[in-house]
């Protein structure tokens, strides 16, 4: 028994010393490199002007949602194994993919943080052609969600470390919701049930709107719905410059709906372009709406972008990553 005992405690003490060691080395590790939403696949010549190569383009540049101009999901960037150097190993994002004979089994594996920090690593192997597309099949929306799940998770992790705290207190004392709200934002409106939060440069403008409103029945959270109560809101309380102007909805390209859980709770979301009624202004936003049980209301917090000059995906991202920020009863959870 004791012997039992002692080998239980021995286990114990070398598995706590490698989860230290484990993180030890990952401090020691160099920032990733890269562009947000930059991709670096590598994969030989001859199978990226090919069948593989053309799957990955169709996955990885196919169109962002919601935007005004084309954008692709991810920049990709192809380079074959041989090139694959140590430059090349702090990529943000990696693909490597191989295709050889000498592999006895077709599988993927999933890595995080191998040779820098953040780092998403995605390694398929296949011992021909046939099994490659096969293995590609039944992971390639695996493969999309984990590239845009690790680009919302750097930005959500770098805004709750370099967060606007005055701001955030204050939206948990006036909404009893929190958001992760970086540095740069201010408070542009604050009153009754609706608040604007602004970042403004000299050339673009990112914007927040928290609003909320009684619960009727399930279909509050409709598209027609929701788009309906988003234009009541704006036209109420966010003017244009010219007299009688007001942020609405494009509804010539219809917003694209969808529902999902974020933190366990039911979740719609909205994406889709934004317009000035009486000026020529406009652009995309996002928007997710949760039921406050406690409180019988619907809470919807949106984000959009006004960058004329400049692609949209990027600036749409870093507001995407501040609502799924999103908890509801902040005071209680401070509590608690």
């Amino acid at each position: 028994m004791n012997f039992i005992k002692l080998l239980i405690l021995t286990t114990l003490i070398l598995s706590l010393g490698g989860c230290k060691q484990s993180r030890v080395k990952e401090s020691l590790l160099p920032s990733s490199s890269g562009n947000p939403g930059e991709v670096v696949l590598i994969m030989e010549k001859t199978a990226w002007e090919g069948s593989a190569g053309e799957s990955f383009r169709s996955l990885l540049q196919e169109e962002t949602p919601g935007l005004p101009q084309r954008e692709p999901l991810f920049n990709l960037v192809n380079i074959p194994a041989k090139a694959f150097t140590d430059l090349f190993k702090i990529h943000r994002n990696l693909i490597i993919v191989s295709i050889d004979p000498s592999i006895e089994q077709a599988g993927i594996n999933v890595d995080y943080n191998r040779w820098s920090k953040p780092q998403l690593i995605i390694t398929m192997k296949a011992p021909n052609r046939e099994s490659f597309f096969e293995l590609y099949d039944k992971n390639n929306q695996k493969i999309l969600g984990l590239l845009l799940k690790a680009e919302r998770d750097r930005l959500m992790n770098n805004y709750k470390a370099y967060s606007e705290q005055s701001l955030i207190n204050r939206l948990e004392k006036r909404a009893d919701i929190h958001l992760d709200i970086p540095k740069g934002y201010y408070y542009a409106l604050d009153t009754n049930n609706f608040i604007w939060l602004s970042h403004e440069t000299s050339e673009t403008s990112q914007g927040l709107f928290i609003y909320y409103y009684d619960y009727v029945d399930a279909e509050t959270f409709s598209l027609n719905t929701l788009i309906n109560k988003r234009n009541e809101m704006l036209k109420k309380y966010v003017g244009g410059e010219n007299p009688g102007s007001y942020m609405s909805t494009e509804l010539q390209v219809l917003p694209t709906f969808r529902s999902f859980k974020l933190n366990g709770t039911y979740t719609a979301e909205l994406r889709g372009l934004w317009k000035v009624e009486g000026d020529f202004m406009g652009g995309p936003f996002i928007s997710i709406s949760q039921l406050d049980e406690s409180k019988n209301r619907v809470v919807t917090v949106e984000g959009f972008v006004y960058a004329p000059k400049y692609n949209k995906r990027n600036y749409v991202r870093q507001l995407e990553a501040i609502l799924y920020s999103l908890k509801l009863n902040a005071k209680e959870e401070e509590k608690n």
